[in-house]
Parts: C-alpha cells; sequence; structure tokens
C-alpha cells in the first residue's frame, strides 16, 4: 500500500550565513540585509533617539526564497538610484542571480530581472554545481561578476548614464542592466584553475578584478616535494569590448592561501590572508607579508616578517574594516585581532596587530558606518556591535558616566565603572566581558541581538516538568535542541502554543459571556479644590494607583460588577445597568468617567460607580457592537447603521454628534476608533515626500564633507597628509575625469562602495535621519496630541476612514473583502460594487503592537472562517485621479498611507459560525419550506440581531509589557510584537473554546489577563516571561550552557534530560603506555587551537606574570610586538578549562614552533528541566567522545513490568590515526536521592550500572524488544542485558562501511550506513537471529533515518550528505523489489538544509477526521530549521497535488525561482533511476493561505474544489505535530 506524504518547514532557518549593508528601503535609513538559508531578511538601522540608548536593528520583511543562497551584493542602478536607493543582486547554488528592488508602491521586494546560466555546455563533467556560486560586484557599481561550474565566470554590465553597447533599440535601454555574457577563466589565463577567491579593487578606471588560485594542487604531507603553489592574477574588464587584460601577477604565494581582501585608499592594493600570516600586495611593490604563527617559515619561502608569538590561524576567519587601514579579524575561535597597516609615505612599512577581545564564531561580518558593525553567526546569535578606542571613552568619561553595557577594556587604567540598577541581560554581559582584551585599545558594546537557534545537533521530546503545579491543563511536551557551538552551547526549548501561568482558577463565574476590566480616577476634594488621583503605577507595579478597580462579566440575562482588590467580591451598591447584558466597558475622559454601553443605551459612572448621565438611543433601536477610545464612543446598530459620541472634559459628559448620512447610507458590518498616538496617520499635507528626504540627505551630506574637508585643510599637517585626505574625498565623491569635474560632482549614482566590510563615510546622513524621525513616525512611540480617526466595513465590501470629529472622508477602497495584498486609496470611489453581502470579512480592529520600546499601527482582520490577516501601514501618496467632470481630485486632506499584507502562516481550526452559515444560506430559496415556519425563522433571525454581537478580536495594552491583539476561539491565538520587527502570531494551549478575554493587572496578578471557556471554567493568568522570547515564529526559551552540547535524551521515569557536554582540552600524542611521545613538558605553551567545529580552547600568555594575572584561558593576554615577545621568557605557562569551569594550569616549555591541536573533554550531565541546572554529572576518560546516547528500555528485575528505562552511552577513543579505535558502552541509571536542602532539584543522580570497552567505535545504538542493539564497527550486535550485571551478544550482522543511525520499530530495524544508503534488517527472538530483509542498492550517504507509519504501511525516512530527504518502502510484492531484496523508492524531496536529527512522533488528527494511527518525523537542521514529513490521505494529497501546480503557475515567487526546481533531488553522483517526486511541498500549499480573496477561489474553480475543503486540508496539516 502507497502512502502519500507532506513535507513543511514548521520552524524557519536562523542561522545568519550572508549580510550587506546599503539604502534598500529608503535613502535616509540604513538597512541591513542578511541571508539565512533560504530565507532573506530586511532589517532597518535605528539610530538612538538619545545619548543614553543604543541603535536596534527593527525587521522591515522577510521573504522565503525556492533556493540557497549563497552571496549578495550592493549594486545602484539607473532605476533604483533615481530615488536614492540601492538594489541587491542575490546569487543562489543552481548558477542564477537575482536583481532586486525595493517598491514604494508595494512596499514589497521586486525581481527586476534574473539571470540563469545553468546550461549543459556550462556544466561539462559537473552534474549539479559542486563548486560554491560566489558573487563579486565592482566598488564603483559598474558590473558584478558571477563565478559558477569552476572555471566559469559570468560577466553582468550595469547601465551608467552614458553606457550604450552598439546598436541597442529603445526597449533594451529601460533595463538597467546590460546583455550579460559568460568567459572561461583559462581565456583570460591558461594557468587559472582551482580558483580560492576573487575580489574586485578599488580606484581603478575600469573595473579590476583579482583571481586568487592554485595552478597546482598540494598539501601538508607533499610541501617538501612542493609548495607555495598559488598564484594571483589582476585582470581589467572591459564590458564594452568584452577584453580583459592582464594588469600584473604574482607567483609562489603560500599553498594555504584562503582568501583576498581589497584595501581601499590611502593605503590601496589587496591583502592575501593564508592561514599562517597577511600579505600585501599592490601594482608598485613586489609585496609585504608578516606571520603570525611559528608554522608560516616551515611552509611557505615567501619572506614574511615573523610576529609567531601570536600563534594564531586564520582559516576561517571574518574581517571588517573599523577604518581604511584598521582590520578586524574574527578567528573561528572567536578571539579578536585588529591588524593596522601602517604606511610610510604612500609605500605599506609593515603591520601592527593586537589583539582586542574575545567574541563568538562568526560567519559573515558588516560594517554600518563608524563605530558600528554586525555580526553574522551561524553558530550562535547574530550582534550588533558599537566599537569605539581608549581615546574616545575618555573624552566620554569626562562628560557622562558610562552606561551598564560598556565594557572597559583596561580596568587597570580606569577602574570599575558605575553600573545602573537594572536587570541585564547575564549572557550578554559575559559576553561582553570576554571581549575584554586587557591592554588592547579597543572597546566593544553589544547593542542588539538576532537569536540564533542552530546549529541543531539533538533533539528529544520530554514532558513539561513546570506544568505539573497547574491542574488546570494537561500535562503538554515540549522539544529541547541541544544548539551552538563551543561557549556558545545552548539547550533551546521549543514550544509551538504559550502556555499561560494559571494564578487562579474558578467556576463560580459560569455563564460569562464578555469580560472587562476598569480602571477609574477618584475625584478627590482637597481645600474646595477638585483633583482626581494619578495613575503613576500602572503597568509598574508601584501602588494601588495602577491597579485595575472593577472588573465587569456581562452574562446572557445580566451583569455582574466585581471590585478587585486581595480578592474579587461583589459590589453591593453600584449603579450599574445590571438588568440585562452588557455590550462594552472601558473608561473615558482620561480615565475620569466609567462608560458602559448595553443594547439600548450608554450610561457614564463615577470611580465610586455612581451615575453622572444616561445617553438613551431610541425605543426601537439596539446597539450590537460599540468601540471606546478617548474621547470617542462608536456605536454599532442593529440595523446596520451608527452613533458617534464625544465626551467632553470640561462638562465631564458626552454628546451626540450631529447625525451624519455617511453613518446610515451602507449598511456597517464592522467598526472601530484608533487613536494615533504615534504620529503615522499623516495627511498628504503633512506628510514628507521621499523627495524631501531625499534632498535633505545629499544636501546634509554635501554640507557636511565641505565642513569636514575645510577643518581637515586648517590644520597644520604635511603635504602627503593633504594628499591623503583628497584621495579620501575622492573615495567618498568617486573618480572625477578632470574635464566633467564639476557635473560628476552632483552624480549619486557614481559614489564608490566601499563594500559590506568597509566602514562608511565618517559624513554620515544624521541630521536627515533626525529629520526624518520629526517628521515620520516617532519611534518611541510618544506624541504631543494624539489624532483620532473612525474605519468602517460595509456589506458592499468596502473600507472607508474619516477623519474626526468633523468626519472628512481620508481613505477609501472598494475591494476590502477580497483581502488583497495592497489596500491603496482610491478617491474618485470608482468600481464599487452595488451593496450587498461582503461574506469574507466579518470584524477588523486597527490597534497598536509593540513594546515600551516601539509601537505600530496593524489593521487585523477576521474572515468568516477565523483566519486571521493583517495589514501594515506605510507610507505612500495617492495617486492623481479625476472625478466625474474631469477636474484632478483634491488629495491634500487624504491620507498618505497604504497597508500592506503580512503573510501568515496560521490556519484556523475552527469552522464557521452558525449566524454566518445563515447569513450565507439567505439568497437559497426553497419552495417546500412551510410559509409559517419562515415567519418564525424571520423573526428568530431579526431578533439575534438585535443582540450583542461577539466580538473576537480584543486588543490589549499591558499583559506582560505587551501591546496586541488576542482572538477568540477554539484555537485562540496571541497577536504581539516585541516593538522590534513584525508581529508573530502564537496560538495558546487551552481546554474547550475560549470566549472571553480582558487584561487585568492586580496585586496578586501583574500585567496578566482573566480568560472564560464554553464550560465556564475563568483563570486567571500570566503570561510566562522567564527567558521566553515571542518574538520568534514559536515562542522559544534559550538556556546558555556556555560550553558545546553533543547529544541530548530524556529520561521519561525521572522527568529528567541526560546531555553530553564537551570543554576544549589539550591534545598530547601518547603512546602505548599512556606516556607522552614529546619529553616531559614539551608541551606548548601557545594558544590552543580549534576544535573540528571551530570552537576554542585555552589561550596562551607570552608572560607568566600576565597568565597569573587572569582568571581564565579566555581572558589571557597577550604581547603586541616583537620586543615583548623577545622578552619573555622561553617558559610560559598556558590554562586548560575543565568540566567543572577552574582552570588547570600547564607548566610547559616551548620546543617546537606554533601550537599543537585540540581534543574535547567530554561530560555526561543531568539536567532538571525545572531549573535548567546540572544536578549530577560524569566525566569520561581523556580522549574519549560520545558518539551515541539513547534511552533504551531493558529487561530489569527492578521493575514490576519486567523492563526499565536506562541511558546508555557509546563512545569511541580518538588518539589519531596511528591508534587503534576503540570504544565503550555505558548503561546508566537515574535513581531517586535526597535532595540538597536549598535545592529540591537535585533529588536525582547517575548511577553507573555496567559499562564495557569494545574494539571500535559505537556510532549508533537503539532499543530493541528488551535487549539493547549496538552498532560497533562494521557489526550490528543485539546485546542482552542479564542481570543488571552484564551485556551478553545474542545476535549480530555485518554492514559494508559503518553505521551512523539506527531506528527500530517493533522487530525490524532501519539501518543508514555511511556510504551504503539503508538497510532493513529483521529481528527473530526465538531463535535469536538478524535477517537482512532489503536494501538500498543505490549509493548514498545516509545520515540520518526516521520513519513513517499510516494505518499499517511503514517507510524509511532518509536524509543524506546533499541535504535530500528519501521515503523507502519494503514492499516484496512489488514487481522491481526482486521479493523484497531492495527498497522501493517512494519519494524524494530536497530540503535545502543538512539534517542532523530525527524525532518521529504520533499524528494529531483534527476531530471529526476518519485518519487512523499515523506517526510523523520532525527533523532538525545546522540552520537552525525544523522541518516535519508527515502522511496524509490519499484524497488531500491528490487535491493539494493539484493546487500546487495552480500556485507554482499563478503566484509570483519572490527572486524569480521555480520551487519545483529547487525541490527536485540533488546528487553529485549520476542516479541510477528517475526522481519519485512523490512529497508534496508544504511550504508552497501555505502559500494559499495568504492569497487574497478572488485568487483562492480561481485556483480552487480550477481544480473542482472549494476554498473552504482546501482550508480544511491546511488546517489539519497544521495542528500534525502540535505536541509543543
Amino acid at each position: 500500500m502507497s502512502m502519500y506524504t507532506l513535507a513543511k518547514e514548521i520552524f524557519p532557518p536562523t542561522g545568519i550565513e550572508r549580510v550587506v549593508r546599503c539604502n534598500f528601503v529608503r535613502p535616509d535609513i540604513l538597512n541591513v540585509i542578511v541571508a539565512k538559508s533560504s530565507v532573506l531578511e530586511i532589517y532597518n538601522f535605528q539610530e538612538p533617539a538619545q545619548a543614553d540608548q543604543l541603535p536596534r536593528l527593527e525587521m522591515v520583511a522577510t521573504y522565503r526564497l525556492n533556493g540557497i543562497i549563497t552571496s549578495m551584493g550592493v549594486i545602484r542602478t539607473s532605476s533604483s538610484g533615481q530615488h536614492g536607493l540601492d538594489s541587491i543582486l542575490v546569487s543562489f547554488k543552481d548558477a542564477k542571480m537575482s536583481l532586486l528592488e525595493w517598491s514604494f508602491s508595494n512596499h514589497s521586494i521586486v525581481t527586476v530581472s534574473i539571470h540563469y546560466y545553468e546550461r549543459d555546455d556550462y556544466k561539462q563533467e559537473f552534474l549539479n554545481n559542486t563548486h560554491p556560486t560566489e558573487l563579486r560586484v565592482d566598488p564603483s557599481r559598474r558590473c558584478a561578476v558571477l563565478a559558477f561550474y569552476g572555471d566559469r565566470l559570468a560577466v553582468l554590465p550595469f547601465r551608467q548614464d552614458e553606457t550604450s553597447i552598439g546598436d541597442e533599440d529603445d526597449a533594451s535601454k529601460k533595463w538597467p542592466y546590460l546583455p550579460s555574457y559568460v568567459m572561461t577563466l583559462s581565456d583570460i589565463d591558461v594557468r587559472i584553475k582551482n580558483v580560492i577567491d576573487m575580489v574586485f579593487l578599488y580606484d581603478f578606471f575600469e573595473p579590476t578584478l583579482a583571481i586568487l588560485f592554485s595552478p597546482q594542487q598540494t598539501w601538508t604531507g607533499r610541501l617538501a616535494v612542493r609548495k607555495d603553489t598559488c598564484s594571483l592574477v589582476v585582470v581589467s574588464l572591459n564590458v564594452a569590448h568584452k577584453t580583459y587584460p592582464i594588469i600584473y601577477s604574482i607567483d609562489d604565494l603560500p599553498y594555504d592561501c584562503t582568501k583576498i581582501i581589497a584595501v581601499p585608499k590611502p593605503v590601496g592594493g589587496l591583502l592575501v590572508v593564508s592561514a599562517n600570516g597577511f600579505i600585501h600586495l599592490d601594482q608598485s611593490s613586489s609585496g609585504t607579508g608578516v606571520a603570525v604563527n611559528g608554522y608560516a617559515p616551515m611552509i611557505t619561502a615567501y619572506p614574511l616578517v615573523s610576529q609567531h608569538h601570536f600563534d594564531i590561524a586564520l582559516e576561517g576567519s571574518e574581517h571588517v574594516f573599523l577604518a581604511p587601514d584598521q582590520i578586524l579579524f574574527t578567528l573561528r575561535d572567536g578571539e579578536m585581532y585588529v591588524v593596522e597597516l601602517q604606511q610610510e609615505g604612500r609605500s605599506l612599512s609593515g603591520f601592527r596587530i593586537e589583539k582586542a577581545g574575545k567574541s563568538m564564531q562568526t560567519s559573515c561580518k558588516c560594517s554600518l558606518g563608524p563605530g558600528y558593525y554586525f555580526v553574522g553567526s551561524r553558530y550562535a546569535d547574530s550582534m550588533l556591535i558599537k566599537y569605539s578606542t581608549k581615546d574616545q571613552v575618555k573624552k566620554k568619561k569626562k562628560r557622562a558616566v558610562l552606561s551598564s553595557n560598556a565594557m572597559d577594556l583596561d580596568n587597570e587604567l580606569y577602574g570599575d565603572a558605575p553600573l545602573k540598577e537594572e536587570e541585564t541581560d547575564k549572557s550578554k554581559d559575559e559576553i561582553e566581558s570576554a571581549m575584554d582584551a586587557g591592554e588592547s585599545k579597543w572597546q566593544f558594546e553589544i547593542c542588539d541581538t538576532i537569536t540564533n537557534t542552530g546549529p541543531i545537533v539533538g533533539t528529544d521530546v520530554g514532558q513539561r516538568a513546570s506544568n505539573e503545579a497547574h491542574s488546570g491543563y494537561a500535562p503538554q511536551h515540549e522539544l529541547v535542541a541541544a544548539t551552538g557551538s563551543g561557549q556558545n552551547g545552548s539547550l533551546v526549548v521549543f514550544q509551538r502554543n504559550i502556555r499561560p501561568n494559571v494564578v487562579r482558577s474558578t467556576e463560580a463565574l459560569a455563564g460569562a459571556t464578555c469580560l472587562w476590566t476598569v480602571f477609574c480616577r477618584r475625584e478627590i476634594n482637597f481645600e474646595g479644590v477638585s483633583q482626581f488621583e494619578s495613575r503613576n503605577g500602572r503597568g509598574m507595579g508601584d501602588g494601588d494607583e495602577g491597579y485595575d478597580k472593577l472588573l465587569v462579566i456581562s452574562k446572557t440575562t445580566y451583569t455582574l460588577v466585581l471590585a478587585t482588590g486581595d480578592e474579587l467580591r461583589q459590589l453591593p451598591s453600584s449603579q450599574f445597568y445590571v438588568e440585562g447584558p452588557t455590550v462594552a466597558v472601558g473608561s473615558l475622559l482620561e480615565e475620569t468617567r466609567i462608560v458602559q454601553v448595553y443594547s439600548s443605551g450608554v450610561r457614564l459612572l463615577n470611580a465610586d460607580c455612581k451615575i453622572t448621565q444616561i445617553v438613551p438611543i431610541g425605543e426601537h433601536l439596539s446597539i450590537v457592537a460599540a468601540s471606546i477610545v478617548d474621547p470617542y464612543i462608536l456605536l454599532q446598530l442593529h440595523d446596520g447603521s451608527a452613533l458617534l459620541l464625544k465626551g467632553d472634559m470640561s462638562t465631564k459628559d458626552v454628546s451626540i454628534l450631529s447625525q451624519s448620512s455617511i453613518l446610515n447610507s451602507i449598511p456597517i458590518k464592522s467598526c472601530c476608533v484608533y487613536s494615533d498616538s504615534l504620529n503615522v496617520m499623516l495627511t498628504v499635507k503633512d506628510a514628507p515626500t521621499m523627495a524631501s528626504l531625499r534632498s535633505s540627505a545629499s544636501k546634509t551630506k554635501v554640507s557636511a564633507a565641505a565642513t569636514t574637508k575645510t577643518q581637515k585643510r586648517t590644520k597644520k599637517v604635511k603635504k602627503e597628509a593633504v594628499a591623503v585626505m583628497d584621495e579620501i574625498d575622492l573615495d567618498l565623491y568617486g573618480p572625477e575625469p578632470v574635464d566633467e569635474e564639476e557635473e560628476e560632482s552632483e552624480e549619486e549614482d557614481e559614489d564608490v562602495e566601499m563594500g559590506s566590510d568597509m566602514p562608511m563615510a565618517d559624513v554620515d546622513m544624521e541630521e536627515a535621519r533626525s529629520k526624518a524621525k520629526a517628521a515620520m513616525a516617532n519611534p518611541e512611540g510618544k506624541s504631543v496630541q494624539a489624532t483620532h480617526w473612525c474605519l468602517l466595513y460595509r456589506s458592499d465590501g468596502a473600507l472607508e476612514i474619516y477623519q474626526l470629529p468633523d468626519f472628512k472622508e481620508v481613505f477609501f477602497f472598494p475591494h476590502f473583502d477580497l483581502l488583497p495584498d495592497v489596500l491603496p486609496d482610491a478617491p474618485a470611489h470608482q468600481d464599487v460594487k452595488p451593496a450587498g453581502r461582503a461574506r469574507e470579512v466579518t470584524e477588523m480592529a486597527l490597534v497598536n503592537m509593540g513594546s515600551e520600546y516601539k509601537k505600530e499601527p496593524y489593521l487585523v482582520v477576521r474572515t468568516y472562517r477565523g483566519n486571521i490577516a493583517m495589514y501594515k501601514t506605510y507610507q505612500h501618496f495617492p495617486t492623481v485621479e479625476l472625478d466625474v467632470n474631469g477636474k484632478p481630485i483634491d488629495l491634500s486632506n487624504r491620507l498618505a498611507i497604504r497597508f500592506r499584507r503580512i503573510p501568515l502562516d496560521v490556519v484556523a481550526r475552527e469552522t464557521p459560525e452558525e449566524e454566518e452559515k445563515e447569513e450565507a444560506a439567505v439568497d437559497v430559496i426553497d419552495f417546500d419550506i412551510d410559509p409559517r415556519d419562515a415567519v418564525e425563522r424571520e423573526v428568530e433571525r431579526q431578533e439575534r440581531r438585535r443582540q450583542r454581537r461577539p466580538k473576537h478580536l480584543i486588543p490589549f495594552t499591558d499583559v506582560a509589557g505587551y501591546e496586541g491583539l488576542f482572538v477568540l476561539g477554539s484555537a485562540p491565538l496571541w497577536i504581539l510584537s516585541s516593538g522590534r520587527g513584525l508581529p508573530r502570531v502564537h496560538p495558546m494551549i487551552c481546554e474547550g473554546k475560549i470566549e472571553c478575554f480582558t487584561q487585568f493587572h492586580n496585586v496578586n496578578c501583574k500585567q496578566g489577563f482573566i480568560t472564560s471557556n464554553a464550560e465556564g471554567n475563568v483563570r486567571i493568568s500570566q503570561l510566562p516571561t522567564d527567558g521566553i522570547q515571542y518574538d520568534m515564529p514559536w515562542p522559544i526559551r534559550k538556556v546558555p550552557l556556555k560550553k558545546a552540547v553533543r547529544h541530548i535524551k530524556y529520561h521519561p521515569t525521572s522527568q529528567t534530560y541526560v546531555i553530553i557536554t564537551a570543554v576544549p582540552d589539550a591534545f598530547i600524542v601518547k603512546d602505548e603506555n599512556n606516556v607522552a611521545v614529546h619529553e616531559s613538558g614539551s608541551t606548548t605553551a601557545a594558544t590552543a587551537g580549534t576544535e573540528p567545529n571551530g570552537t576554542t580552547t585555552a589561550a596562551a600568555t607570552a608572560t607568566a606574570a600576565a597568565a597569573s594575572a587572569t582568571t581564565s584561558a579566555t581572558d589571557a593576554s597577550k604581547a603586541t610586538d616583537a620586543t615583548a615577545a623577545a622578552d619573555a621568557s622561553g617558559t610560559a605557562a598556558a590554562t586548560t578549562t575543565i568540566p567543572n569551569g577552574q582552570p588547570k594550569p600547564i607548566k610547559s616549555t616551548r620546543h617546537i614552533p606554533g601550537f599543537l591541536p585540540t581534543s574535547e573533554r567530554q561530560t555526561v550531565e543531568l539536567v532538571s528541566p525545572v531549573t535548567w541546572e546540572t544536578v549530577d554529572r560524569y566525566e569520561l576518560q581523556e580522549y574519549e567522545i560520545v558518539t551515541s546516547m539513547e534511552t533504551v528500555s531493558l529487561e530489569s528485575s527492578q521493575d514490576r513490568s519486567g523492563r526499565k528505562q536506562f541511558i546508555a552511552v557509546g563512545t569511541s577513543f580518538l588518539k589519531g590515526e596511528d591508534s587503534t579505535m576503540r570504544g565503550t558502552i555505558y548503561i546508566f541509571d537515574v535513581i531517586d536521592v535526597v535532595p540538597e536542602p536549598d535545592n529540591p532539584q537535585t533529588d536525582h543522580k547517575l548511577k553507573l550500572i555496567y559499562s564495557e570497552e569494545v574494539k571500535g567505535a559505537v556510532t549508533a545504538m537503539a532499543p530493541l524488544s528488551g535487549y539493547l542493539l549496538t552498532c560497533v564497527g562494521t557489526k550490528v550486535v543485539v546485546r542482552s542485558f542479564e542481570d543488571n550485571e552484564t551485556l551478553t551478544g545474542i545476535a549480530f550482522i555485518d554492514v559494508q562501511i559503518f553505521v551512523t543511525s539506527v531506528r527500530v520499530v517493533k522487530n525490524t530495524i532501519m539501518l543508514a550506513d555511511a556510504y551504503k544508503s539503508v538497510w532493513f534488517v529483521g529481528f527473530q527472538d526465538e531463535p535469536t537471529k538478524l535477517v537482512l530483509l532489503g536494501k538500498d542498492f543505490n549509493p548514498m550517504e545516509a545520515m540520518h533515518v526516521g520513519y513513517l507509519i499510516e494505518h499499517q504501511t511503514l517507510h524509511v525516512v532518509v536524509a543524506d550528505s546533499e541535504k535530500n530527504i528519501r521515503l523507502l518502502q519494503y514492499a516484496p510484492y512489488h514487481v522491481q523489489s526482486f521479493s523484497g531484496q531492495k527498497l522501493i523508492c517512494r519519494g524524494d524531496y530536497h530540503l535545502g538544509s543538512q539534517v542532523q536529527t530525527m524525532v518521529s512522533l504520533p499524528k494529531i488528527v483534527l476531530s471529526g477526521s476518519d485518519e487512523g494511527i499515523s506517526h510523523l518525523t520532525v527533523c532538525g537542521t545546522l540552520d537552525g530549521s525544523l522541518c516535519m514529513i508527515t502522511p496524509i490521505p490519499e484524497k488531500t494529497s491528490k487535491r493539494l497535488a493539484l493546487l500546487s501546480t495552480q500556485i507554482v503557475n499563478g503566484v509570483q515567487h519572490p527572486a524569480g525561482l521555480n520551487p519545483r526546481a529547487y525541490r527536485l533531488l540533488q546528487s553529485k553522483d549520476r542516479l541510477n533511476s528517475n526522481p519519485v517526486k512523490g512529497i508534496l511541498d508544504g511550504d508552497l500549499l501555505f502559500e494559499f493561505i495568504n492569497l487574497p480573496a478572488n485568487r483562492q477561489k480561481e485556483m480552487t474553480k480550477q481544480i473542482g474544489t472549494g476554498v473552504d475543503r482546501v482550508m480544511d486540508d491546511l488546517a489539519g496539516i497544521a495542528v500534525a505535530a502540535d505536541h509543543f
């Protein structure tokens, strides 16, 4: 039986691999664009508005691309340059690149062009692009080159204003680029092959490309025969004539050169980086080099100045320019060094290298202007760093006290900086303290972070321990992942649903239909003067003034009013309307009056709950909904009309504004009032134009440049310095020919871009940005006076916005019910539909979202199915339109904004409301129905229309410091924003349908909320804030451990986690007698290098005094020049870190140059999931590495069931290639012990039950019917754990290479071989033996194996090293299986991420579904993402397969990439059979949710189904893995 499957990414990648900076969205704001595997994210670099604040990164947009981003470049084309904006060029793995620009009208990226070079005649012997596709852009933005397929180079020229080639027609001149062409690198020089790196150089008349290559390759073992094999060629590219002459070339460079860096003026030239040194080259000199360790003289004959006392390795390092002559390098172990290029006149005289501190492992860097740079990492959180020097710190200290986050790099000189009494992030402080470099003059400060959940090296599912204290909820599970590397190792707890902390639960308030909490300031008479009490404590918890005073509960037949104090009590003598249900309650007139809206009127009450005014609305009218925003009250009536009331602060009463025909013309379905305190809702006459921002920015740049130029020229400097300044000015404004000097100085497109690693000019646009901030939205969310706006959604589907109180129409959109991507203003009211029933939208609300940092308005819409659509406002001026008389419409009073829909990945899990179903069926005429029944049904419907209309969108202003929206329903949603990016939608775990919600601030529940479900259970709860981050796609909690985590497993009996941690340890080669090969004490005192994944070890000190002054290896200081090293004694002290975190000194004498390699010292640790602290540990032997760990159920007489849960650990000893491999099998038990007095979590301990040494590495283990299955070398052995004392082998089978992963289902075993794909083995108990049932004959590097189950069908899930997923099935009755000997491939899918771990879970199905028992697989990847592979029903699969075709052909995909091509199987070997392609792309299918309603109907009509049916299918997929 075949199985239908679907793959979907449930958590996006988080590791940043590429970063660029540019003016992409607006000319006055700097943007940081990062690439996370296949995700492109755009951030705004927000400079601080005040001196004591730090800059932030705010997310503008995120896009999932159908391809892996390999590199990015910034250009300024003739089209985007007109607006002062940049474009980005993005290259992908499949030998293609896309040109992207920002669209003002749509507030989104636009694909200008895609350039495709994946042709068969280019591939030659390559089946796919195994070489990395690299993109390089000319600094003057004249062209870009793309290197692909090893020796191919595609050149894409960009159109300059005067550029034209040949006989170009007018149609081709509208494109911002010229036709590209492809050349072979051998056409430049026949020796060019094995390209290492290439880069464009600065300050050349034509684009000049430097190419680093290795014509003859060698390696360390052949250095005696061949070394210095690298060469460098500098080529001038004449894009007009397609010629490329060589300017100069240099040979005999070190064989281990890794990259080249273009150096701008005043130094110029380029810097070649090798593993052991730097070499500076230019056209006028033969080169200047420096060696940074003792290995350089051994591997190269190139003349290098020795500074080997640093003993550092440069491979894998990343760089950023702090100044044109200062480069900051971050090594792969996190150490930071500043390399200063020293000049004498115009030539380079030498290098000055200085240690600047210690950071985390980095993958990319980008300068953000003077004083700031961005560090992207795939191993740790990415950070925005502020840097300064010692002199700048001194000047700041004279003016003001340093902030709490500042780091002194020399505490001996400056002392301890005074700290503010505020809570700071511990991990952030520890990283900043690690950046302390002792004698360095540099100071670094972390301004902002972007959380990274990768690389995920292990996952397991456990029960949430802290949930036991809340009896209101059933025990829930959580997915815990071991992530990070080295010092950035941590545990990440993934939680798909928000789990509130229940403070109190009661059923005494059952039957509530709506809840409100209200605060009212009491009037106080003092000496004849009437005053109102303040509310200073609101949201701060500093006094009773901020607490809510009343809780109003509306029920079906009456209203209940409770006073909120230490406990809830009913008010006996309040004058609230309690004879019937309440429609709305709120505060008015600066919280001096309470407003109660009920069906027949409005009441105003004071703080003592006494009536001050009653406003009736008429006998035949009934209020069904209300929006209360001080000082307005908008009432929606049952007949579709509305009333607007306004409060008067002087008289403390409200009055009905003049009845407007606007509120009575077309029936209103939803309405609300919005108070704009953020200065976002600006009219055309008030909003600044983009041209004014661009002109002010350019004027500021020119004036500031002139001022700086004048100040510099007034100083007394030498002539050489003046020449240098002129060259810097040339870099700022571009090369200026003598003939056209005045014309060229005014053009923006001639600016020379320094590249992402270069700091921008000292002349920035601070003044222009300050003007823009004053005119646009206030980043702090504060405004002097708020404006008020009324939003109406009518039954014909139109959205209207009016300015209050004069009710002037400022925005009109006629097709809001279609929920398009963009809502533009249509002032001419064209294309208006006749009045009818717009069924799609049922409710809307315009609310502010964010936190104390920043707030932004968002328009949230709820559809009839319960789905949520969300729109973001952005500035855009309406286009000029003509009225019926042909005259232009006055647009000065129209809103200068548009609304952009934000893509969401949430599907409603509930069916449409009964009332909405009946409204949709009104037009259906049934002639068989009794007329009397029809009359009764109509009377009931009219009576129901007069009742209160339930609201599902409930805004809140302060829940755990957040302001956002809560969506009621059977699957309630939180819409939150931290103020640093787009809002996130998180579902909440609940029992039953949530029908009521209100925020609640009380002495017993500060900044909490109250909910009530359909069963009448009322819960007072708080939002968890203990380390949980809500600005991620899922709520996550990251627990830093400060050491690498290799494995993690959950022990269900004790409800604890067992993890394997690793700290670096010095590697010393020993003989068979465990004696060091070198002489006693001959180990090096250098800084220990890096472990295989790049983590750091101990750092050496140059002197014993410096070593004794440090407290840890990471804080050890080094000498900064050769003189200090020469004075140091020959014996030095190094430190290494042992598992308990204490440094262990090792005295040694240096006898060999350079530094020795490092190993790991691993420890088995027991972690409590309550506090996430280690409660017990077991340290393994030296050089012993854990290669597998599993929770196994083995036969044991200690338990009544006959089996008991143990932790099995398999290890291997890595002592070098000359030592025989051996390993050990450990069996641990987690026992109960008496906890420590002050720590109740220490009630469990690890107990070693059994250990056995085996010949070979124990690479995989699994439980098998009470036995232990172990994979040791080429043997798979089943072992019996007899009497808890010994492991006895009872069955075995041989594999070909070695097993990388194993999974067991009942008595069937799935083995993943390193090179021979998958083996399917059966186990027989009586007699015990292992039988090979079948295997996959296609060669595949199988990394991990899992399984899918649907009914009685089992599929094997295999993840290979090419980032593919394959499905295999044991089908003995299949014709091509040769009686089961060959596993049949049922599907293949290119995931795009390297799978590192798999977890199989039972599939969750929606109630009412006919699906049987199924199991799915969740995959954790190295880029931090989670992917789900799940079986789906056959009918659903066929329906969604047709829909997938419609989406591929009918939707514009970002960057113009093809989703089908992206998901094709990728393989470096030729396949024996065609790809099966049996797995559906869930990421593509879920784009259907965000399509406009008319597009959804068109697509479903083409495939013969309906929108509701497809939505039900997607909802069933969305909840499949909703365990967490």
